[in-house]
C-alpha cells in the first residue's frame, strides 16, 4: 500500500465514521492527494432545493478525479459511499465503500461495515479490502 492511499484510507476512514456518528448516515464524499502527498477533502457543491441522487455525485466525484489524474494535477483520490454487502449468503450489512484509485497502483475496494443499534448509536465496524 503507498502513502497516498494510506492517507486516503485515514482520511475516508475518519470522515465516514463521524457522519455516521453524527448524522446516522453518509452523503457521497471524498479526497485526493496532490502532487505533493497533502490530502484535500473533495465534495461537491449540493443545492439543498435540487439534491441529486447519490450515484450522479458519485459519477461527478468519480469523472471529477479522473480528469485531475489524467492532468497530472493529483496522484490519488478516493470516492466514498454507502452500500450493502453480503457477508455471507444469509447475512448482509450496511457499509461505507472506499473506493481509491491511485496512478501508480491498483487498489482493492474498502469497506467499512456500519449498524445501527436499537438506542440509536452507530457501531463501526472493522474495515476490510476486496480485490476488484
Amino acid at each position: 500500500m503507498t502513502e497516498e492511499t494510506k492517507k486516503l484510507l485515514d482520511h475516508c476512514v475518519e470522515y465516514a465514521t463521524e457522519l455516521l456518528t453524527e448524522t446516522g448516515e453518509a452523503y457521497p464524499f471524498g479526497g485526493f492527494v496532490d502532487t505533493i502527498g497533502n490530502v484535500h477533502p473533495m465534495e461537491m457543491e449540493i443545492n439543498k432545493k435540487d439534491v441529486p441522487h447519490i450515484w450522479k455525485v458519485v459519477e461527478t466525484l468519480s469523472k471529477f478525479g479522473n480528469t485531475e489524474m489524467d492532468e497530472d494535477r493529483m496522484q490519488a483520490y478516493a470516492v466514498t459511499y454507502e452500500v450493502e454487502i453480503a457477508l455471507s449468503q444469509d447475512e448482509k450489512t450496511d457499509a461505507i465503500a472506499i473506493d481509491i484509485k491511485h496512478h501508480e497502483e491498483e487498489t482493492p475496494i474498502y469497506y467499512l461495515p456500519f449498524q445501527k443499534t436499537a438506542d440509536g448509536d452507530m457501531m463501526i465496524g472493522k474495515l476490510f479490502a476486496v480485490n476488484r
